[in-house]
C-alpha cells in the first residue's frame, strides 16, 4: 500500500484491493470451537455480508444455502429455520432481489414497502377485493401458503401466470403488510407482519440521513473496498443521502479514500477496519484457499464491480438460450486466494447421490483458458489438492456421495 499524504487518497494495487475485498467477504465467523452453535456463525455472517439471495434454481443447493456455506463450511440448511424461530434473527424480504436479511435491517426496508403500498407493484397487479379477502383469511386463520387459496379470475402479473390470490399475497408481502413466517420446502408461509416481527424490534421509519449511513455501513462491511456506484446495488429507495453519508464516514475516519490500481478517475473508499485487518497480516490463505461460489454470491453478484475489481467477465447462462451458451447452464465460479481462476458446470443428481461435473474450465495457461481436468496440470502448487478438497466438501453439502465428471 502506498502511504497516504495529507489530503491525498491512499494508493492500493489491484492485488491489495482484491485481498481487502476477499477478506471482507470471507472473514471467519463465530468461535473456532467445532461444538459451537453453527447458527450463531450464520447470523454473524449475514450481519457482515448484509443478505443472502434466494433463488428458485435448485441444480445444486439453493442460492442462499450455497452463499452461506461458501462463507462457512459448518453451515447446514437447517440454520435458517433456527434463525427464523424465537428469538428471530433473520427475515425474508427484498435486497437487490429476494433475500434473507438480518432482522435489525427491517426498518431500512420500510421506504420500499411504503412506496409499493402507495403506488403498487408492476409484477403483482392485485384486485383490491382479492387483497382484502386474502388478508381477512390470514387475520382469522393464521399463517397460510399460496396453495391454501383456490384459483380464480382476476388480473395476473406479466412474469408469472399466477392466480389472483398469489399475486395478492406477493403484493401484501412487498408492501410490508405480510411477511414470510417460514418456508415449508420452498413454499412461503405468509403471516401478518406484526405476528412475525419481534415485539422489541426498532421499526421507526428511517430518515434520508439514516438510510444513507446504513447503505454506506452495509457496503463497507460487505465489500471492504468500493466506489459510490457499488453502494446500494440495484436498490432505488432511500438513496438521496448517499453522497453526504460517504462524506460523513470519511470525515469520521471509518472510511479511507483510496485510489485502486492508479485509477484516479474513479473515487473509491476502503473500510478502515478492513484496511487495518489486512495491514496487520490477515491472510486470505485461511486453510480454504479454493472456494466454489454460487452465481449469486455477494462477492461476485455485482457483475460490473466483479469485472472492474477481479477482471472477471461472468455471465450466468441459465438465462441465456441454449444455442447461445458459451460454457454451460449453471457455471459455478472457482476462486483461488481471492482470484477467479475457473468455472465448473455442476448438477447434483439427488436420486443417485452424485455430483456431476458436466464441464470445467480453468485460466492457468498464459495462452488462454483450457477446459477439462488436463488444465489442472498447469495450476499453481497446491491448487489441485485444494480444489479436490473443496469439491469433495461441496458434494457432501449437496448430499452427494461421489463426484463424477462427464
Amino acid at each position: 500500500m502506498k502511504g497516504k499524504s495529507e489530503g491525498k487518497p491512499l494508493g492500493l494495487s489491484r492485488a491489495e484491493a482484491v485481498r481487502i475485498a476477499y477478506t471482507a467477504r470471507f472473514a471467519p465467523t463465530g468461535p473456532g470451537d467445532p461444538g459451537a452453535e453453527v447458527s450463531d456463525g450464520t447470523a454473524q455472517q449475514l450481519e457482515r455480508i448484509g443478505h443472502a439471495q434466494i433463488d428458485t434454481i435448485s441444480v445444486v443447493q439453493r442460492a442462499h444455502h450455497h452463499v452461506l456455506w461458501a462463507g462457512d463450511r459448518r453451515y447446514d440448511p437447517a440454520c435458517i429455520a433456527r434463525l427464523e424461530s424465537g428469538p428471530r434473527r433473520v427475515f425474508e424480504y427484498w435486497a437487490h432481489a429476494a433475500a434473507y436479511l438480518p432482522i435489525g435491517d427491517y426498518r431500512y426496508c420500510l421506504p420500499r414497502m411504503k412506496r409499493i403500498a402507495e403506488t403498487g407493484h408492476e409484477w403483482f397487479p392485485a384486485d383490491r377485493r382479492v387483497v382484502d379477502a386474502v388478508l381477512d383469511r390470514i387475520r382469522a386463520e393464521g399463517p397460510l401458503r399460496s396453495c391454501d387459496f383456490e384459483a380464480g379470475d382476476g388480473p395476473r402479473g406479466p412474469w408469472w401466470d399466477w392466480k389472483p390470490a398469489k399475486a395478492a399475497l406477493e403484493y401484501l408481502f412487498m408492501s410490508g403488510v405480510l411477511l414470510v413466517a417460514s418456508r415449508t420446502g420452498f413454499q412461503k408461509l405468509y403471516d401478518l407482519a406484526e405476528r412475525v416481527l419481534p415485539p422489541v424490534l426498532d421499526s421507526r421509519f428511517p430518515s434520508d440521513e439514516e438510510m444513507g449511513d446504513w447503505y454506506v455501513k452495509r457496503t463497507a462491511l460487505a465489500y471492504g473496498v468500493f466506489s459510490e456506484a457499488d453502494v446500494a446495488y440495484m436498490r432505488k429507495d432511500g438513496r438521496a443521502g448517499l453522497s453526504a453519508a460517504l462524506s460523513r464516514a470519511e470525515e469520521s475516519g471509518s472510511l479511507v479514500r483510496v485510489v485502486v490500481d492508479g485509477n484516479e478517475s474513479r473515487a473509491a473508499w476502503a473500510s478502515k477496519s478492513a484496511l487495518e485487518a489486512v495491514s496487520e497480516g490477515a491472510s486470505i490463505e485461511d486453510g480454504r484457499p479454493v472456494r466454489i461460489l454460487s452465481p449469486f454470491d455477494n462477492y461476485i453478484i455485482d457483475r460490473k464491480r466483479t469485472k472492474r475489481l477481479l477482471g472477471f467477465d461472468y455471465t450466468l447462462e441459465c438465462y441465456v438460450p441454449q444455442a447461445k451458451r458459451k460454457f454451460g447452464y449453471f457455471a459455478l465460479p472457482v476462486i483461488w486466494n481471492g482470484e477467479p481462476v475457473g468455472l465448473v458446470d455442476a448438477a447434483a443428481e439427488r436420486k443417485t447421490k452424485r455430483l456431476v461435473i458436466k464441464r470445467s474450465l480453468f485460466h492457468f495457461r498464459p495462452d488462454g483458458p483450457m477446459t477439462g481436468l488436463e488444465a489442472l496440470k498447469y495450476a499453481p502448487d497446491g491448487f489441485h489438492a485444494a480444489f479436490n478438497d473443496e469439491l469433495s466438501e461441496f458434494a457432501a453439502f449437496n448430499e452427494c456421495d461421489e463426484t463424477e465428471y462427464t
